[in-house]
């Protein structure tokens, strides 16, 4: 087809797990890899050239065609666009497409496309969900809040269209009904229409107040005389949810229609209720909103203030009549409430901010309006609101206050309400990171001469608990890892949620980093003995990482340094708690250089093996050789694999970097076969991503057959950590499958992990070798020759080949040789070596090999 060749181009197309496809200019698709085809539900013939289009929702067509003129007519070399494409379900999802010029193809554009539909959809949630409890919280229009009810619902509950309508429980009817995805039509028809059992399932839920599920209109008996006037609008199913209000009446009813017949899922229904508790708050909060503003209105228009409980005040504030209201509603009588005696009915926190409001407001002579809890008769305490306004004399002095005392309590409650819907974690019931981000603020802003202490806390293994309980179990385990950690609580800290499974702890009086490292580990100690109850939360231990404020710190800085100290808490050692310091910060910086250093070298083509020989030691010849990564930097030099280490184990970059070495070591076993240069077998170095990646096995098979090898040529070599990991189920299968191929598993670095007997009969291994920390120094009669022994008669025993790293002087090779181990590897031999230098190396040693004992004849 004329398609770009390569070895990026292979990777690409074979191993990422999003889209990959290659368009010719006038945007005609050639080619797409399989991920696309399995993604849209088409086959080739239909995507191929502009049948694609097909798979883009219609609003997003002309962007995509927007940016590719762009792009023709500007000469640009690559663009990034944001699209909706249809999955084979019928779903549109966001991708994240990137397109670029294919390299030394002018005539071709490679594109490929990352799923972030998930991504997108939950921060338009909290968006939307933000935007409605601000816009109640400050006091928007009933017509307002119900627009964007429906907008919330729409989106939240995908596929449904979305009706609210308002009941009038003192006539029995709907009054009207608001929806964004119906015609006007369709809820017009609602409007004055009475309701009750057998009208409809918004009509029944509104009776019965409780939830109505139709899943089909067309036969279901509560839509007997009522179906003809909706299923012109193409609705098939109906879910109805009451919205009940704290008094126990009916506000509204949620409607949820679909255009097919069916019934709700468990999801589904919990979306609906998260829905109704939403609009039960806002349709309360601002009926109520609208009730005070009306009757303010009212008041305004009649009378200046027409007080539920009027009182008067002399200039300096204190009581000179009440009325009898105030007896009835505190239970003192007016002679006990003169002058400054209302003071005892008042709840004592808020004696001092009501002076100090009444004196300031005397002082400025300003109108007055103040809020406080007031002891009623009963001796409960209640919300009310004081508000009084001056009468002036000629002199323009105050001469007296004339003011009403209002019962705000209910409003006060849904205000309260609203707000810690906003602040709080839905889930946990802590703080959340809105609220989280605030009081860490304030902390940092009213620190004097103490310093602020933060802890931030991870669940390692969690994930293993969604996958294997589910995530219901897994909101379990959050709930109750909250509940401990509010336990663990000292006076005065604050625990906040700040997503998924990771929570935080401010201590506002933080005294020095010693108390604060102890403090941190007795609450993941703590915490660690309480999951160790739960079933399914017992292999969950809590990681910590602590720091303490600086001066002219800010609470994105300080929550920098923490989560810094917490990635090194979970690297070092899970299940403990580790303190900021400024080495801490120092190895982030290596490690993000490094990671950098690794995707330019892997982007600029940079990569490639450098070859080191493993020699028999009973006759000396080359009987294989380990590929060793190498970075051939156009400025520095080659440089070696500890300059990028850090990316090797990286989730994303090390699988490609992994893949990228191994098409260059297969190309150039493939030319040196072709020269006839016989090389025994090659091991390649893979990371845990490689292994991880459930298309890699046959990836690598698909380029052994390409090159012509045989799978007996090649040996893949693992460290311990890839046996021990969260993922090492799913590397063990990629073994077994590659071996079953002929390719055979070497154990690196043994003995300098915690691998047992127990995996290495559970693995697929062939071959384990001693680490060079063993071998450097070796001698006769030192503690490291028994662990050498031990680990040579282990392997022999189990049936596997034995190699020495790092074998440097004759007398480690002798020994070696003399404790029965028949193969070696280090600088006594040679350094590792470019592809083309083997050839001159492999006659080099044959050609000295029978004329010299075969333990020396790889020594010169």
């Amino acid at each position: 087809m004329g398609l770009p060749a390569g070895d990026l181009f292979d990777v690409l197309t074979s191993a990422v797990p999003g889209f990959v496809w290659v368009s010719s200019n006038d945007g005609r698709i050639i080619y797409a890899n399989p991920p696309w085809t399995e993604y849209c539900g088409l086959s080739e013939e239909e995507w191929r050239g502009f049948g694609w289009i097909k798979a883009v929702h219609p609003d997003d067509i002309a962007t995509l065609d927007s940016a590719w003129k762009e792009a023709h007519a500007k000469g640009i070399g690559s663009y990034k666009v944001k699209v909706r494409c249809r999955h084979h379900t019928g779903v549109y999802r966001w991708q994240k497409i990137a397109m670029r010029r294919a390299p030394a193809a002018d005539s071709f554009w490679i594109g490929c496309g990352v799923d972030i539909d998930d991504m997108i959809q939950a921060k338009h949630k909290d968006d939307l969900q933000l935007r409605m409890l601000e816009a109640v919280a400050n006091g928007a229009g009933l017509e307002t809040v119900l627009d964007m009810l429906c907008d919330y619902a729409d989106f939240r509950l995908p596929g449904a269209r979305c009706a609210i309508l308002l009941v009038d429980h003192k006539a029995g009817t709907f009054l009207h009904g608001v929806s964004h995805s119906l015609p006007t039509a369709f809820t017009d028809t609602v409007r004055g229409r009475v309701y009750g059992v057998g009208r409809g399932s918004c009509g029944t839920a509104a009776a019965l107040k409780k939830d109505v599920i139709v899943t089909s209109i067309a036969t279901h008996p509560y839509w007997d005389g009522l179906r003809e006037l909706v299923m012109p609008f193409g609705v098939r199913a109906c879910w109805s949810r009451p919205i009940i209000g704290a008094d126990g009446r009916v506000l509204a009813t949620f409607g949820f229609y679909f255009d097919e017949e069916r019934a709700p899922t468990d999801e589904e229904m919990s979306r609906m209720e998260g829905i109704t508790h939403i609009a039960t708050m806002s349709i309360e909060r601002t009926r109520m909103v609208e009730a005070l503003r009306e009757s303010e209105e009212h008041y305004r228009h009649t009378v200046e203030l027409n007080p539920q409980i009027p009182w008067i005040a002399d200039r300096k504030g204190r009581i000179l009549s009440v009325s009898t209201k105030w007896g009835n509603t505190t239970g003192l009588s007016p002679g006990q409430s003169l002058n400054d005696g209302w003071l005892s009915a008042l709840h004592p926190d808020d004696v001092k901010p009501t002076l100090d409001t009444w004196r300031n407001c005397i002082r400025e002579g300003g109108h007055i309006d103040i809020e406080y809890r007031l002891r009623m008769a009963n001796g409960e305490y209640r919300w009310m609101r004081a508000r009084a306004y001056p009468r002036l004399d000629d002199e323009g002095q105050v001469s007296r206050w004339y003011g009403t005392l209002e019962d705000i309590h209910q409003h006060r409650l849904t205000q309260d309400k609203m707000r810690r819907a906003a602040y709080e974690d839905e889930l946990t019931r802590l703080n959340n990171r809105r609220r989280f981000e605030m009081d860490l603020a304030e902390a940092l802003a009213r620190r004097q001469t103490r310093t602020v202490g933060l802890i931030v806390l991870d669940l390692d293994d969690f994930k293993q608990v969604n996958d294997r309980f589910g995530h219901a179990s897994g909101d379990a385990v959050l709930r109750l890892f909250a509940n401990h950690l509010r336990g663990l609580l000292r006076p005065g800290e604050i625990a906040a949620r700040l997503g998924g499974d990771e929570f935080a702890v401010i201590l506002p009086d933080a005294e020095d980093e010693e108390i604060l490292l102890q403090r941190a580990s007795a609450i993941t100690g703590g915490i660690d003995r309480q999951l160790r109850k739960s079933v399914k939360a017992r292999n969950c231990n809590a990681s910590a990482g602590a720091a303490l404020s600086e001066a002219g710190d800010t609470a994105e800085e300080l929550q920098r340094k923490a989560d810094l100290a917490l990635y090194q808490a979970k690297s070092r050692q899970r299940g403990g708690a580790r303190l900021f310091s400024p080495e801490i910060r120092r190895e982030s910086e290596r490690r993000a250089d490094e990671i950098e250093l690794a995707r330019k070298a892997h982007h600029a083509g940079w990569i490639l093996p450098h070859y080191q020989p493993k020699i028999a030691l009973t006759n000396g010849r080359m009987i294989g050789l380990e590929a060793l990564i190498r970075v051939d930097h156009p400025e520095e030099g080659l440089l070696p694999p500890s300059r990028i280490m850090a990316a090797l184990d990286h989730p994303r970059l090390g699988g490609k970097i992994g893949q990228r070495l191994t098409s260059k070591v297969i190309a150039d076993l493939a030319r040196l076969r072709a020269c006839g240069i016989e090389l025994g077998h090659v091991a390649i170095n893979l990371s845990g991503e490689n292994l991880r990646d459930a298309a890699f096995p046959a990836w690598l098979i698909r380029q052994m057959d390409k090159a012509g090898l045989p799978a007996g040529i090649l040996k893949l070599e693992i460290t311990e950590r890839v046996l021990l990991d969260e993922f090492a189920e799913a590397a063990s299968q990629a073994l077994v499958r590659l071996r079953d191929k002929g390719i055979r598993i070497s154990l690196d670095d043994f003995g300098t992990g915690y691998a047992s007997l127990t995996h290495l009969q559970r693995f697929p291994v062939d071959e384990i070798k001693i680490d060079r920390s063993f071998i450097h120094s070796l001698a006769m009669d030192s503690s490291n020759a028994a662990i050498v022994k031990a680990m040579i008669n282990l392997g022999r025993n189990l049936g596997m080949d034995v190699v020495a790293e790092g074998v440097e002087t004759p007398t480690q090779a002798l020994l070696l040789r003399s404790w029965g181990c028949h193969i070696a590897q280090g600088f006594l031999y040679s350094r590792p070596m470019a592809a083309d230098a083997i050839p001159a190396f492999a006659a080099e040693l044959s050609g000295s090999a029978p004329s010299q004992p075969p333990l020396m004849a790889g020594m010169g």
